[in-house]
């Protein structure tokens, strides 16, 4: 199979309903898929993986905007509270579409900088539920 390369350029992406990709500048969806402790015992068949808890998070970079419609306005109104997500991947090239849904808890970020740099806010917001539960994954048409 040949190579294949794509850069990050656009993205659809919407917090309770609002949408944001405007602001955000970094984005990074964790399916938090976490590895278990293989164990012992003295019997010659006596290993196994313990099971474990995926832990999906939803990191953004965003552009701090403190507008009542911005993102760092939405989440400190909405500090705890759960929230749908959606953020469509590659939106604009058909064949390769594709859509991250499920829910968030919003907590807000940290706020502040430096003198005359341009204001930037980062934050890991928990995904509720693991990929298949809560979380979705699915190719646009």
């Amino acid at each position: 199979m040949s190579v294949h390369q794509r850069r990050l350029k656009q993205i659809q992406f919407t917090i309770g309903a609002i949408p944001f990709q405007c602001q955000i500048q970094t984005w990074n969806l964790d399916p938090g898929v976490q590895d278990g402790d293989r164990q012992y015992t003295f019997c010659p068949d006596g290993q196994f993986v313990e099971e474990t808890d995926d832990e999906p998070t939803l990191e953004l970079t965003f552009f701090s905007d403190w507008r009542s419609n911005g993102l760092s306005d939405y989440l400190w109104s909405h500090a705890n509270e759960v929230a749908d997500f959606v953020l469509d991947h590659h939106p604009d090239i058909p064949g390769e579409h594709v859509r991250y849904t499920g829910q968030v808890r919003l907590k807000p970020p940290p706020v502040g900088g430096d003198a005359r740099a341009t204001e930037t806010s980062e934050v890991t917001l928990q995904v509720i539920g693991t990929l298949g539960a809560g979380l979705t994954y699915e190719r646009v048409a």
